[in-house]
């Protein structure tokens, strides 16, 4: 009886074994999905010391964990980092750079509601150094902010570094002392107006 079971299947057995992996080959053609795939930790840390939005090969891994921490997925981790490493933090209005700051509103109270566009933020050290933050939203909008030390080592290289950051910090400056100046005018009219009474 085993012969007879052996005889019997083997060609059934063969045709499944030779079939398989164009089976797996059809079923990825048609769309259908395959194993989820982690985003490399190392890579991931590779591209965040460098301007990734510029760099074809990083853009796609660092949105990917963009979006992953943003569903509440960890932030990937590289053993081989050394004293180089990244890590995720969620913000709150508070801890927002002051650029991007804006006024929500007020609470039944009457103080100010701020209101921050980014949830969470990447802290990058290469070396042991703090090298840059990427503010981040789950929209899918970042920013890097790039410390002493990446500016130091781009020095030369100033289109390594994208500047934005530090652009909208100048703008909002500038905004504020003409708000300020303003505030300083409009009090001194009043005062000098009152005085006049």
């Amino acid at each position: 009886m085993k012969a007879h079971f052996s005889t019997t299947f083997r060609p059934f057995v063969s045709l499944v074994r030779l079939a398989a992996p164009f089976s797996l080959v059809l079923g990825l053609g048609l769309g259908l999905s395959g194993p989820a795939h982690a985003v490399d930790g190392c890579k991931l840390l590779l591209c965040m010391a460098g301007n990734w939005q510029n760099i074809s090969q990083c853009t796609p891994t660092v949105r990917q964990a963009l979006r992953d921490v943003a569903r509440g997925r960890g932030w990937p981790t590289c053993s081989m980092g050394g004293d180089s490493a990244s890590g995720n933090q969620y913000v709150a209005p508070e801890q927002c750079p002051e650029q991007y700051i804006t006024n929500a509103g007020t609470d039944e109270s009457g103080r100010p509601i701020y209101s921050c566009p980014f949830s969470g933020v990447i802290h990058v050290a290469v070396e042991g150094r703090p090298w840059s933050r990427t503010w981040w939203s789950p929209s899918g909008d970042s920013v890097v902010e790039w410390l002493p030390a990446a500016k130091a080592a781009f020095a030369n290289s100033p289109d390594a570094m994208d500047e934005r950051f530090d652009r909208d910090h100048a703008a909002w400056v500038i905004s504020e002392q003409v708000r300020l100046a303003a505030e300083a005018a409009a009090a001194a009219a009043a005062a000098q107006g009152g005085a006049g009474d």
